[in-house]
């Protein structure tokens, strides 16, 4: 018997039929409600489900909503959130960056939930035990990672065709992921374009019989050639349409470059057909990859109307003056960090391409969140502040509150409501038909964890930048996980884990 599940029930069940007390009491008669752990009185309370946009007050036990009333509510800590905005935690489907320093500042992002879904891990369930091992200040997920299966089987030849014995060993073992508590198949094939389109198809046919999207950098871009993308976007909406799979196309914004407009109604055709496609994008020019990726050979650049200076070593700053010094560095360490800058923001036509991606019917906003490093090393100490001189991309740190400042108060491209309707819905209903506690998420009702945001509307934004990639973002003033205060009043608390790992096949 789960007794410790019944006592959290019951509680639950005592605060919400407090309400009813409450309601029925004067004002002047208000104490604290010790069922309530936590009240965030007087927000504007956006809850994209139910369409509520109002003052509320929000009542938080056990780590649950338990209340959401105009009703006078107070708790053990009550929380002024008079002209600020109450929304449900941001949920970040591309977040590369799984340590607790990444976590701090993707906080003040207002994300509660990163899940590593486009590349993956493996083994998964060595991925989830070293997470909670460590503790994570926020909720964390990964997908199965194909490629690191093909890695684990291949070796050297982890990038070329696999045999039809390795396609079976690959199918077998993205079913023992999925079985540890895999969010689905992460597929960058982007990085492996010389596999077989067949096995690709193979993996899809898998997930959808598992019930489980694919999530996929598409294989190839090129920007004097718009076929090439076409070609590439159109193989994931025919791997949806012939598989049944739903197939997740990661990061438009860099995958597609000047030919967004083309793609995005590609995607709206296929949705509009019934196809099972969805897309993510975020709100920057540049993108982030390793400098010894296939498509940044030199022979390529031409293709995507960049040269070597376009590409910035995040170590050291370096942009390669000569295809010849590009073709050096990729030698000399092929997985170097780089920042790729492929579109301008400051030039108003490729402004309106980010924009183009961004804003799609249905479309999902995601960070493609990348692990800060400092002096040539992955930053992973749990020290606040983080120390000087890290480097890394600015998405990292502000791709929501980019998005909240930029394109809904300063552009009006998107409406709050529906800004926080692509944060936090969207990409809870993508994840639910795998993990079915993702229906408690992206929510603010009872009954929903009480994964929340309060951010001040008038100041919320981006205050990292290319220079200063790591710097905290604004305008969060308070950031809660499972009821706990990550930040309070602005002010991280660095000692707070209660991030808890978000599975495949579980209701948790």
């Amino acid at each position: 018997m789960n007794m410790g599940g019944n006592k959290q029930r019951l509680r639950v069940l005592g605060a919400i039929l407090s309400v009813v007390l409450v309601g029925a009491l004067p004002a002047s008669s208000l104490v604290a409600n010790p069922a309530y752990d936590v009240v965030i009185r007087g927000g504007r309370v956006i809850d994209p489900e139910s369409g509520l946009d109002a003052v509320r007050n929000v009542a938080i036990a056990d780590g649950r909503v338990v209340a959401v009333s105009a009703e006078k509510l107070a708790g053990r800590i009550t929380i002024n959130a008079d002209g600020l905005v109450v929304a449900p935690g941001f949920i970040d489907v591309h977040s590369h960056g799984m340590t607790i320093p990444n976590g701090w500042l993707q906080a003040f992002d207002g994300v509660t939930t990163a899940l590593e879904l486009e590349t993956g891990a493996w083994p998964v369930a060595n991925a989830y035990r070293t997470a909670a091992h460590e503790g994570r200040p926020i909720n964390y997920g990964y997908s199965v990672a194909w490629s690191g299966i093909r890695q684990e089987l291949m070796g050297a030849r982890a990038k070329d065709l696999a045999t039809d014995a390795e396609i079976g060993t690959i199918l077998h073992r993205v079913s023992e992921g999925l079985d540890a508590g895999g969010l689905g198949v992460g597929t960058p094939v982007g990085y492996s374009t010389q596999t077989n389109r067949t096995e690709y198809w193979e993996v899809a046919s898998l997930a959808a019989k598992r019930g489980v999207p694919v999530f996929t950098h598409v294989r190839t871009k090129n920007g004097r050639d718009p076929d090439s993308a076409l070609e590439a976007f159109g193989e994931v909406i025919a791997t949806a349409a012939t598989t049944g799979a739903h197939m997740h196309l990661c990061h438009i914004n860099s995958s597609g470059l000047r030919d967004i407009p083309r793609l995005t109604g590609m995607i709206a055709k296929a949705r509009a057909y019934g196809i099972p496609v969805t897309s993510e994008a975020y709100p920057w020019g540049a993108g982030s990859t390793s400098i010894g990726a296939p498509f940044l050979a030199p022979e390529n650049l031409p293709l995507l109307d960049i040269g070597p200076q376009n590409i910035e070593v995040i170590a050291t700053g370096e942009r390669p003056a000569t295809n010849a010094r590009l073709a050096e560095l990729r030698k000399a360490n092929p997985q170097e960090r780089i920042i790729v800058h492929y579109l301008n923001e400051a030039i108003d036509a490729e402004r309106k391409l980010i924009e183009q991606a961004l804003v799609p019917e249905d479309g999902i906003i995601a960070s493609d969140a990348v692990r800060y490093s400092v002096k040539d090393r992955i930053l992973t100490e749990a020290v606040w502040p983080l120390p000087a001189g890290v480097a890394g991309h600015p998405r990292s740190a502000a791709t929501f509150t980019k998005v909240l400042g930029e394109y809904v108060r300063d552009r009006h491209l998107l409406s709050l409501a529906d800004a926080i309707r692509r944060s936090t819905l969207l990409p809870a209903q993508l994840l639910e038909p795998v993990a079915p506690g993702m229906k408690r998420k992206g929510r603010i009702g009872v009954g929903m964890d009480a994964d929340i945001v309060v951010f001040d509307p008038a100041t919320v934004g981006a205050a990292a930048t290319y220079e200063k990639p790591a710097e905290p973002a604004k305008g969060m003033r308070q950031v809660l996980v499972g009821g706990t205060f990550v930040i309070r009043d602005g002010k991280l608390i660095a000692s707070a884990r209660p991030g808890q790992a978000i599975r495949g096949g579980t209701a948790q």
